[in-house]
């Protein structure tokens, strides 16, 4: 089996670790070779990577000696603002790229950056973990073998606790949360109901603690036969617990709650509740299914992995990838 070298790059996105570990624990199918870090405290500078760095920790390298070092793909996990420069760069040297969510605020680079990938002919993967999500990908296949009918409606909802400092920081984004986690939400109505007519946000401050960043994101997608939204919220009391995924279609109804549910040793799984030509408008003729345990990104890498290899076709496309950043920027006004 051909093992892939990788450079991460950065640490300060909220899920660097993510990649990073899940990576590690494939070691037949990726090595990481460095890490390209220009803070001068690149360990400890972000609380969500390394507490401790771990003992096996690969070394800190520049952009010139991982060019010199020829890796396969690089991982970016930079600040959210920082991802597409970084994507570039790795682009125009000729390096397939993972790249996290959801991108530049600037619309024009972030499609310089797709088309270049598709100039160069070079995997652009995104880390939209939902699309790689068990429950989201049996409603899909449903959707896609035509037994949820017409799609009429998708409601989603991806919200959290956050500490008011957290919460504070959300200003750096217009659109806070929307922008943030919100982008998740915006690509799984996309998924099932293609791109919307018009676009309505209603994004706020709640005031909570005294914050005044847009912690309350929500928009809602007109199509011609009917509306959708996504929420985001940063300061829900149990809000993780509470995200979820509504597919209404003329046929059934796949409701996925919660997304994931956090299991021991790092496992989570997912659950939904699924109801298909019930004619009976008040009984209940549902099924509940609740997926086995995995680890959040090992799907979506295992993916990675066969697009570079070429074994797998990233079915997200370099234009859907662009016409979702501007739906996202959209959303945020």
């Amino acid at each position: 089996m051909r093992k892939l070298r990788v450079v991460q790059v950065g640490t300060e996105h909220d899920h660097a670790c993510g990649p990073y570990f899940t990576v590690k624990h494939m070691p037949e199918k990726f090595e990481i070779i460095g890490i390209i870090e220009e803070k001068e405290d690149p360990v400890h500078q972000c609380g969500n990577f390394f507490k401790e760095p771990p003992a096996d920790l690969p070394p800190y390298i520049t952009w010139e000696k991982a060019f010199e070092m020829k890796p396969d793909a690089f991982l970016i996990e930079t600040c959210e603002l920082d991802l597409v420069e970084n994507a570039i760069r790795a682009l125009e040297a000729g390096y397939h790229v993972y790249i996290d969510k959801p991108g530049s605020a600037e619309s024009e680079r972030f499609h310089y950056m797709c088309n270049l990938a598709k100039e160069k002919g070079l995997v652009l993967c995104f880390g939209y973990m939902y699309r790689y999500n068990p429950s989201v990908l049996h409603a899909k296949q449903l959707m896609d073998e035509g037994k949820l009918g017409e799609i009429f409606s998708v409601e989603a909802q991806m919200s959290v606790r956050h500490q008011n400092t957290k919460r504070a920081w959300l200003s750096r984004f217009e659109g806070g949360m929307t922008y943030f986690l919100g982008c998740h939400l915006i690509d799984l109505v996309a998924m099932f109901c293609g791109f919307p007519e018009e676009v309505i946000p209603m994004n706020c401050n709640t005031g909570v603690d005294g914050n005044d960043s847009v912690d309350f994101g929500f928009c809602a997608y007109k199509y011609k036969n009917g509306y959708s939204f996504i929420k985001s919220c940063a300061t829900e009391i149990n809000g993780y617990e509470r995200r979820q995924l509504v597919i209404c279609g003329s046929l059934g109804t796949i409701e996925i709650t919660p997304f994931e549910r956090n299991l021991e040793g790092g496992y989570i799984n997912s659950e939904y509740r699924e109801t298909l030509n019930n004619d009976v408008p008040w009984n209940d003729n549902s099924t509940t299914v609740v997926s086995d345990p995995y680890f959040r990104y090992d799907k979506m890498f295992e993916s990675f992995y066969n697009y570079v290899c070429g074994t797998e076709k990233n079915p997200y496309t370099y234009d859907y990838e662009a016409k979702l950043h501007d739906l996202i920027l959209a959303s945020c006004k």
